[in-house]
C-alpha cells in the first residue's frame, strides 16, 4: 500500500524510516500519514513496516526524521538534507539539492489495524507508563532509526 507523507512542519509529523516497524497514524481515507494538530484526522492507527520511500525529485529515500526544529531527509545516496521546520519551513540548509515539493510516497506493509486513535493511544500510555518509561521508548525509537540509517551519531539524537 502506498501512503503519502507530506510535512506540516514544526515537529508535527511522523518520522518514517525504511525497515522500521512501528505504530503509525493515517488519515480517514488511509491515503496520507496524519500530521498537525487536527484530532479528526487521527482515525486509523496501524502497526506497519516501512518498505520504501520515494520522492519525484530525490528518488529513493532511506528515511525522514521529523524530530526537532530541523528535519533530516536521507536520500538513497548516503547524504543528508537538513530542512528547516520552524522559521522557514521547507528551506534547505547548505545543500546542492533543490526540492520544489515535499510530498513523498511511502510503501508500507500493514501488520495490524489496531482500531485505536492517537488520542486513545496517548491516553492509555500516559496511564500505563511513567515519564521515564516513555522517555526510554523514545530513546529506543531513536536507536532504531540510527541503526536502520547506518548512523552512529545524529543531530536529532537528543
Amino acid at each position: 500500500m502506498i501512503v503519502k507523507w507530506e510535512p506540516y512542519w514544526y515537529e508535527l509529523d511522523q518520522s518514517v524510516v525504511v525497515g522500521d516497524m512501528d505504530f503509525f497514524y493515517l488519515t480517514k481515507d488511509c491515503s496520507y500519514f496524519t500530521n498537525g494538530l487536527s484530532a479528526e484526522n487521527y482515525d486509523h492507527e496501524i502497526r506497519a513496516e516501512i518498505v520504501k520511500i520515494s520522492h519525484p525529485e530525490l528518488g529513493a529515500v532511506s528515511g525522514i526524521i521529523a524530530i526537532g526544529l530541523d528535519y533530516s531527509i536521507y536520500p538513497g545516496d548516503g547524504n543528508v538534507i537538513i530542512v528547516n521546520a520552524e522559521e522557514e519551513p521547507g528551506e534547505i540548509y547548505d545543500s546542492e539539492y533543490a526540492v520544489s515539493n515535499w510530498s513523498f510516497d511511502v510503501q508500507i506493509n500493514i501488520i495490524e489495524k489496531t482500531g485505536w486513535t492517537v488520542i486513545e493511544r496517548n491516553r492509555t500510555e500516559n496511564k500505563m507508563f511513567t515519564q521515564n518509561e516513555q522517555r526510554a521508548q523514545r530513546q529506543e525509537r531513536i536507536r532504531r532509526y540510527k541503526t536502520l540509517l547506518g548512523l552512529s551519531k545524529a543531530d536529532w539524537d537528543c
